[in-house]
């Protein structure tokens, strides 16, 4: 352009000739001829489509129908292992004896991919129609350790308002709690949910949208009464919203790594961040923000269930000699009298509970560590009275949640009275389920003041902190022995006695 408008210059306005022009300006005639014989400066497409056309060698023609159907085979292949430019390259080189150069077959592929790129539609959701949901990862410091966590994303496709929350893992209890969690903090559950074909929510991918779904997501969707949609096999972008939203909460809520103590003061973290994010960010071409979008779209939301959903998996266990079931790799511990039977297990994101006879035997919370022992020293009491000595070494005794005064107590009437102390520690321990742990442990903390280590001592304060309400367990008739339901006491004979005192009485 610069040159057009020099030439043009010279000539019109210092009227030069075309030789004179071509010297000054170190070009040649015939440029200058041919500038000046147009009447329009060339613009950047015209020069473009001038200068950059090239007609395409028959080598390289021969090839194009075949990098097209490499290209094309590869939009239904995994995203991460598809044809590169070099190696198209040299699968043409060593399949097909191409003698193009590598550069040029780059330029080619750079093209035709273009060629190939889907079209797609510019979209407008519903007000409480449709959510979005995906799994992602990221980094935190837990505990002062770096620890990879796993982030339950689930966005509003109208209001865009996200929801995230954090697990330890991508099991199927992780993703049922984070729909019981999600659906709360949106105050009401959308008409349907878009979904990749996890496995937590996927059995089998049939034909078409056709699929064969987990029975728990099945149950969830018929508690919150949603229907669930999934993405095609290998098709994320379908669900746009919440595929950026996983980088963006990665990128800006989680930079730098955040430093928390528990998973729960993490999410807590996470939840005000949504909050203030919805309260900033505008809703894309209009000026309400994501949280005035949001408190509009709550009115078109089905109401919540008067019920939590259930978000656990259930299994089957074996309760074994030690009163004991394992629950991936640890063991958690039941009442005694359950040795041998199968019971169900309710495998929470927070905690165990086991079933039998549709009754809860025992609740613990869970642990994420491997080849763990959990034990709850009430479930061996009734053991224990029949065999006091092995409270000593116990598992359940040595808890971290036993408090130390019944170590020191049980180890003072140990030294005191032996096997009979075992005995009646263990009577102690029994009074729990009728007073509560604080109580008694206030009255041993009571009695080891007095440095009296005795069963009748411990229950004197017992009957004190209460009031007199501790109940004394009698046996009933059909349950005493029967040798005894027989047996009666004679009255004294005074007479008796008057032979040792040789007849007289004082």
């Amino acid at each position: 352009m610069a040159q057009f408008y020099n030439i043009k210059f010279l000539k019109e306005v210092e009227g030069l000739s075309q030789r004179q022009i071509a010297t000054k300006l170190g070009i040649s005639r015939n440029t200058v001829s041919k500038y000046l014989k147009q009447n329009q400066a060339p613009t950047t497409i015209h020069r473009k489509n001038t200068y950059s056309h090239k007609e395409l060698s028959d080598e390289t023609k021969r090839v194009i129908p075949i990098i097209d159907q490499w290209l094309e085979d590869d939009l239904k292949r995994w995203g991460k292992q598809k044809h590169t430019a070099a190696r198209i390259y040299r699968r043409l080189v060593e399949e097909y004896d191409f003698k193009g150069s590598e550069s040029n077959t780059r330029k080619l592929v750079r093209k035709r991919k273009k060629k190939l790129q889907d079209a797609y539609i510019p979209l407008e959701f519903q007000l409480g129609h449709q959510f979005q949901f995906d799994w992602g990862e990221a980094d935190v410091t837990l505990q002062g350790q770096t620890k990879r966590i796993f982030l339950f994303c689930a966005q509003l496709s109208a209001s865009r308002l996200r929801f995230v929350r954090a697990y330890l893992h991508e099991k199927q209890e992780a993703f049922l709690d984070g729909f019981v969690h999600a659906f709360e903090f949106f105050g009401g559950v959308p008409t349907e949910g878009l979904f990749d074909n996890l496995r937590t929510a996927v059995v089998k991918v049939l034909q078409g949208r056709d699929r064969l779904e987990q029975e728990t997501f099945l149950a969830l969707q018929a508690h919150y009464l949603f229907k669930a949609e999934f993405c095609n096999v290998r098709s994320g972008n379908e669900k746009g919203r919440v595929e950026g939203t996983v980088g963006y909460i990665r990128r800006n809520a989680l930079v730098p790594y955040p430093t928390v103590q528990s998973i729960d003061e993490l999410n807590e973290y996470l939840i005000d961040w949504c909050l203030a994010e919805a309260k900033r960010k505008k809703v894309p071409g209009s000026q309400e923000t994501v949280f005035e979008l949001w408190e509009k779209e709550k009115e078109y939301f089905h109401p919540l269930p008067d019920s939590q959903f259930e978000a656990c998996k259930l299994v089957s266990c074996q309760v074994n000699k030690t009163s004991l079931i394992t629950v991936e790799t640890n063991q958690y511990s039941v009442p005694s009298r359950y040795v041998g039977q199968s019971v169900w297990t309710k495998i929470f994101v927070d905690r165990v509970i086991v079933m039998a006879q549709n009754q809860v035997i025992a609740e613990h919370k869970r642990s994420y560590e491997r080849n763990q022992m959990v034990t709850e020293l009430d479930h061996y009491l009734e053991i224990l009275l029949k065999k006091p000595r092995a409270i000593r070494d116990a598992h359940a005794f040595h808890s971290s949640d036993i408090p130390d005064v019944f170590r020191r107590f049980h180890r003072k009437m140990r030294e005191q009275e032996g096997s009979v102390g075992d005995r009646k520690f263990i009577r102690l321990l029994l009074l729990h389920r009728e007073i509560g742990m604080d109580k008694l442990t206030t009255a041993l903390l009571e009695a080891e003041e007095t440095k009296v280590y005795r069963y009748e001592v411990v229950h004197e304060i017992i009957q004190r902190l209460t009031n007199n309400t501790l109940n004394v367990h009698q046996l009933s008739n059909e349950k005493a022995p029967t040798n005894l339901l027989n047996y009666k006491v004679q009255k004294a004979n005074i007479a008796k006695f008057r032979q040792l005192t040789g007849g007289q009485m004082q």
